[in-house]
């Protein structure tokens, strides 16, 4: 590791440390209602900061979530013919939908994130491209009524770039709302 990589690394997991210390009230009222932390970092450095989460988050605290992985998991529970097939019909409406919400890749997520929250465990997102283009972004989970009413945090490791200081682009392109969320970036 590159010491600029190390110097950003140390504050930004210390920032992140810093504010999971905070009661779910304060994160709240600085989350603008909401109760999720983004935290992001550059999308070159993906794999290095999510590795250094696993190995430094308490797995009894955390809980990682694994977007590429769940939707691998999504469509192999519903036979990849079947998922075809669906995709066909209804395109992009089986990730995200009002429609059949019960069948949607959008509701696989939360209902794994409402899992870890009854195991009492911090949910961590990792590997949040895998729902770009599929209709839904962070800002659909942090409002979500299970994040919303938890008594615990969600983390959103998001690799962004910062533009002008402020404003977070996801893949170059999305801006990343910050709506609902305390930033650590």
């Amino acid at each position: 590791m590159n010491s600029t990589f190390q110097i950003e690394h140390n504050r930004l997991f210390g920032e992140l440390r810093e504010v999971l210390k905070t009661d779910i009230a304060r994160i709240t009222g600085k989350a603008n209602g909401g109760r999720s932390i983004l935290f992001v970092y550059s999308p070159k450095d993906d794999d290095a900061y999510i590795a250094y989460a696993k190995e430094n988050f308490n797995s009894g605290t955390y809980s990682f979530i694994d977007l590429r992985s769940l939707f691998t998991e999504f469509v192999s529970e519903r036979g990849l013919e079947q998922f075809q097939e669906n995709y066909k019909e209804f395109g992009n409406e089986v990730f995200f939908s009002d429609n059949f919400y019960e069948e949607t890749f959008f509701c696989y997520v939360m209902n794994r994130i409402e899992t870890s929250y009854q195991s009492h465990k911090i949910p961590v997102l990792i590997h949040t491209g895998a729902i770009y283009g599929m209709g839904f972004s962070n800002i659909n989970i942090m409002e979500h009524q299970i994040v919303m009413r938890a008594q615990l945090p969600l983390i959103v490791f998001y690799p962004a770039i910062i533009v002008d200081k402020d404003t977070i682009k996801f893949l170059g392109k999305q801006i990343a709302s910050k709506y609902r969320c305390i930033v650590i970036k």
